[in-house]
């Protein structure tokens, strides 16, 4: 056969038979995604004109053109001059208690859970850690959506987590009964076996005083629900924002930071002991955005890939000028923007030193968008002096070594889930085009994204 007729049939089938496939959302027995630049997530450098052979959702076969033959009878899907990478995994998210901008306990249940699901998928984020905020419904829905369902994100969970009689956050508007108040080691330890019995997939503890306006959990008891954990075979996550307190948990114990620290630059001492512990760190720093960016309406607020996921009566709200007249009107609002450029400069310094950083965001509550921070995320973290693949290896392959999932998920290679983002421009030359998403696949299924 001559080369231009090979060409010219390679043309039809990669046109074609993507229209003659299984429905949305169902796998067909095989995909070949052929021509793209692959950025696979492992540290290699990027196949320019890779193939990606999926069956049964998950990747039969990965490599340069040349090395990967074309299984008979696959739905080929034509991807030249178009950029592949493995699905976002967010560390630290929150599903299901929020409905507009109104965050409480009422809103939580399964329709709302799986469209929170439905909104992180259709922005490439494919795996998400719901971190201390769920109740019984989370349990009949984590992990990866079922043959029945529509593609959505995986979801784990911490079920509900810790504070202390009294403190941070279960004090704040909406966070009633939401997180789990102890003020005894007694207390913790019948909390832990509960949460042993959930068979959760972290637990999480709040400690904070939110600059010391509120109850901090006591450290004796941090220390105690860290120990119980690991006596049950679980790990630990903290929201943390003092130094001081940094260090005490890591000594403790503690699995993860899910928050920087942000009221002072980390020290040669906690990051000696970071890297000793093997406890992992994840920025949120667009949490940190979220607290002074409304002040006046964001830019962002005009951008379609933010509006095709945002309702537009939020945006009205959000545009209205007693919003931001409320914003301005915390008392601490003139500490927000540092505690922004506090975490950038942490995360660079923890990066440099070989920590391993992870990628989370704290998305879930009012305005913090799901979906669309996780993109703002991975710019920020740029700005912060990260290169774009050392950013999205932290929501990758990182993101799934720290919530101990890497087998199956975070990378691009043989034998794992097909959870793949595939992009009309190239990520590692401006972040900003992780926002080109033309399609994306979880388990091999192609998300519906209108």
């Amino acid at each position: 056969m001559k080369a231009k007729t090979r060409a010219l049939l390679f043309l039809l089938v990669a046109v074609v038979l993507p229209l003659a496939g299984a429905p949305q959302g169902q796998a067909p027995p095989v995909i070949a995604i052929v021509g793209a630049r692959i950025w696979d997530g492992t540290g290699r450098a990027a196949v320019a004109d890779g193939v990606v052979v999926v069956r049964g959702g998950r990747i039969e076969a990965i490599g340069p053109r040349a090395a990967v033959a074309f299984p008979k009878g696959a739905v080929t899907i034509d991807a030249r001059g178009k950029t592949l990478i493995p699905g976002l995994i967010n560390a630290h998210g929150h599903v299901g208690m929020t409905r507009g901008l109104k965050q409480d306990k009422a809103n939580y249940g399964r329709e709302n859970i799986l469209a929170h699901l439905g909104q992180y998928a259709r922005y490439g984020v494919t795996t998400v850690m719901s971190l201390g905020t769920d109740f019984e419904a989370i349990f009949e829905l984590r992990g990866p959506a079922s043959a029945s369902e529509q593609p959505r994100a995986t979801v784990f969970t911490a079920g509900r987590g810790f504070t202390g009689k009294n403190g941070y956050p279960a004090v704040l508007p909406g966070n009633a009964g939401i997180s789990r108040e102890v003020d005894t080691v007694e207390e913790v330890r019948t909390a832990v076996d509960e949460l042993a019995r959930q068979k959760v997939d972290m637990v999480k503890i709040w400690v904070d005083d939110h600059w010391g306006h509120y109850t901090k959990i006591r450290p004796e008891l941090y220390q105690a629900i860290i120990a119980e954990a690991h006596k049950r075979g679980l790990r630990v996550m903290a929201h943390l924002f003092y130094l001081d307190d940094a260090r005490k948990l890591v000594a403790a114990g503690l699995d993860g930071m899910a928050h920087s620290v942000r009221d002072r630059e980390v020290d040669a001492g906690l990051i000696a002991a970071v890297k000793k512990s093997g406890t992992f760190a994840v920025p949120t720093l667009t949490r940190e955005e979220s607290t002074f960016i409304y002040a006046e309406p964001p830019a962002f607020l005009d951008d379609p890939f933010f509006a095709r996921g945002v309702a537009a009566d939020v945006i009205r709200q959000l545009k209205d000028p007693a919003y931001g007249a409320r914003v301005k009107s915390d008392p601490d609002f003139a500490k927000y923007p540092g505690q922004l450029k506090m975490p950038q400069a942490n995360l660079k310094k923890l990066w440099d030193a070989g920590v391993r950083v992870a990628f989370g965001t704290d998305t879930g509550p009012p305005a913090r968008f799901q979906g669309y921070f996780e993109h703002r995320e991975l710019e920020l973290m740029v700005q912060a002096g990260l290169r774009p693949e050392d950013a999205l290896r932290a929501a990758t392959a990182n993101s799934a070594a720290a919530l101990g999932i890497a087998r199956d998920f975070g990378t691009l290679e043989k034998g794992k889930r097909a959870d793949m983002i595939l992009l009309g421009g190239d990520p590692l030359q401006d972040i900003r085009n992780t926002r080109k998403i033309e399609r994306v696949w979880i388990g091999g299924r192609e998300v519906n994204r209108s």
